[in-house]
C-alpha cells in the first residue's frame, strides 16, 4: 500500500467520524444545516481525493508498467553489457596474446638479425683469414720458388743425358757482362740460355710479367752472348693465372714456364746442340754416327715387330685355351697370376737397363750353353720378320 492510499483512508475515516459526531450533536436546525454543508463539502473533497487517487493510481500503474519495461530493458542492457564485457575480455586476452606473439616475433627477428650479423662477421673474418692464409702460402711458394728452380736446374744439368755447363748469378762466366744478374745460365752453342726465376707479390701477376719482360729485354740487349730465347720460371699454380705465356720483345722471345717444364726444355736444347755438333763433324765421323743410328733404329724396329708378333701369337693361344675349357682356363689364369708376381724383379730390370755390360753378360749366359732352339724355328721367325719389314 502506497502513502497516498494511507492518507486517503485517514481522510475518509475522519470524514465519517465527523459525520457521526455531528449527527449525535445536532443542537438545532441551523447548526444541522451547517454541518450538512460541511459534510457535503467533505464528501466532495473525498470525491476529489478519490478522483485524484484514481488518477494517481492509473499513473502509478502506468509508471509500474514503464518501470517493468525499464527493468526488462535494463536487464537486456545489462545482459548485452555482460556479453560485451565477455567479448571485450576475450578480445583483450587475444590482443595480449597477439602482443606477446608480436613481441616474440620481434625478439626472433632481432635474434635472427644478430645471428645474420654475426654470421656475416664470421664469414668476413673467415674470408679475411683465408685471404691472409692464401697470401702467406703464396709468399711461401714464391720464396721457396727461386731456390727450388735453381736447385732443379743444377741437378738437371748434371744428368748424364744432358751434361750442360751451367752458371748461377753468383758464379757468372768471365766473358759475361757483370751488370746482368740472371738467376741461371747454361752454355749453349757459344751463347748463354737464361733461366730467370720470377718472384712476385703483386696483385696482378700478368701485369708483373709484362713489366718484367720489358725490363729484362732492355737489360739483355746489351749483350750479344744471350741466346734469343729466354725462359721466365714461375710456380705451377701461377701459370693458371696468366693469359699470355709467350712474348716477343726486341730480338728476344720470352717463355713463361713452370718448374716441371725445365727437364723437357733442357732435353730439347741438348738435342738441338747434338744436331748442331753433328753438322760440324768431318764426313766420315758423321757417316759413322748416321750408320750407328740407322742400325739402332733397325734393331728397335725388328725387336718391336718380333714383340708384336709374339704378343699376337700369345693372345691367340690364350684365346684357344679359354675356349677349350672355361673352368680349366680360370684355374690357369689364377695360377699365372701367382707366378707373374715373381716373373720379373723391378730391381733386376733397372740393373739391366742401366748397364750395357750386364746385358752382354746375360746374353752370353743364354748363348753358352747353346740354347735349345731348332734351326727351323729360327728360320721361320726370320722369314716372318723379313716379310713384315718389306
Amino acid at each position: 500500500m502506497t502513502g497516498f492510499e494511507i492518507t486517503l483512508g485517514i481522510v475518509v475515516v475522519l470524514a465519517l467520524g465527523a459525520t457521526v459526531f455531528l449527527q449525535m450533536k445536532r443542537p438545532n436546525t441551523a447548526d444541522s444545516h451547517d454541518w450538512s454543508k460541511e459534510i457535503a463539502k467533505l464528501e466532495k473533497e473525498v470525491e476529489i481525493e478519490k478522483a485524484e487517487h484514481n488518477k494517481l493510481a492509473g499513473a502509478n500503474k502506468q509508471m509500474y508498467a514503464e518501470l517493468a519495461q525499464a527493468k526488462a530493458k535494463l536487464q537486456s542492457i545489462e545482459k548485452e553489457r555482460d556479453n560485451a564485457q565477455t567479448q571485450l575480455t576475450k578480445m583483450e586476452a587475444k590482443r595480449e596474446q597477439q602482443e606477446k606473439e608480436h613481441t616474440r616475433g620481434l625478439e626472433k627477428i632481432d635474434a635472427a638479425e644478430r645471428a645474420l650479423k654475426e654470421e656475416r662477421q664470421r664469414v668476413l673474418e673467415s674470408e679475411v683469414e683465408a685471404k691472409q692464409v692464401a697470401e702467406e702460402e703464396r709468399d711461401r711458394l714464391w720464396n721457396e720458388h727461386e731456390v727450388s728452380v735453381i736447385a732443379t736446374l743444377v741437378d738437371l744439368c748434371k744428368q748424364p743425358h744432358l751434361q750442360f755447363k751451367s752458371y748461377s748469378n753468383n758464379n757468372l762466366p768471365d766473358d759475361f757482362d757483370g751488370s746482368l744478374k740472371p738467376d741461371f745460365l747454361i752454355d749453349f752453342l757459344g751463347q748463354y740460355v737464361v733461366f730467370d726465376a720470377k718472384v712476385s707479390k703483386a696483385q696482378s701477376l700478368q701485369t708483373y710479367i709484362d713489366d718484367q719482360v720489358k725490363k729484362t729485354a732492355e737489360k739483355m740487349k746489351k749483350s750479344d752472348k744471350i741466346y734469343p730465347h729466354i725462359f721466365l720460371v714461375v710456380p705451377t699454380e701461377a701459370v693458371r693465372e696468366l693469359k699470355k705465356l709467350v712474348y716477343a720483345k726486341d730480338k728476344f722471345y720470352f717463355y713463361v714456364i713452370s718448374r716441371e717444364a725445365l727437364s723437357p726444355i733442357l732435353a730439347s736444347l741438348k738435342r738441338i746442340s747434338t744436331y748442331e755438333l753433328a753438322e760440324t763433324l768431318d764426313p766420315q765421323k758423321r757417316e759413322n754416327i748416321i750408320n750407328a743410328l740407322a742400325e739402332m733404329q733397325t734393331q728397335i724396329n725388328m725387336t718391336s715387330a718380333t714383340s708384336l708378333l709374339t704378343t699376337k701369337r700369345g693372345i691367340e693361344v690364350l684365346s684357344r685355351i679359354q675356349q677349350t675349357d672355361p673352368e680349366l682356363a680360370a684355374e690357369v689364369e689364377q695360377k699365372s697370376k701367382e707366378k707373374a708376381l715373381n716373373a720379373y724383379s723391378p730391381t733386376e730390370i733397372k740393373r739391366l737397363a742401366n748397364s750395357l755390360t750386364a746385358q752382354n753378360a746375360e746374353v752370353s749366359s743364354i748363348a753358352a750353353p747353346k740354347a735349345s732352339i731348332k734351326k727351323s724355328m729360327i728360320e721361320a721367325a726370320q722369314n716372318v720378320i723379313s716379310q713384315r719389314l718389306l
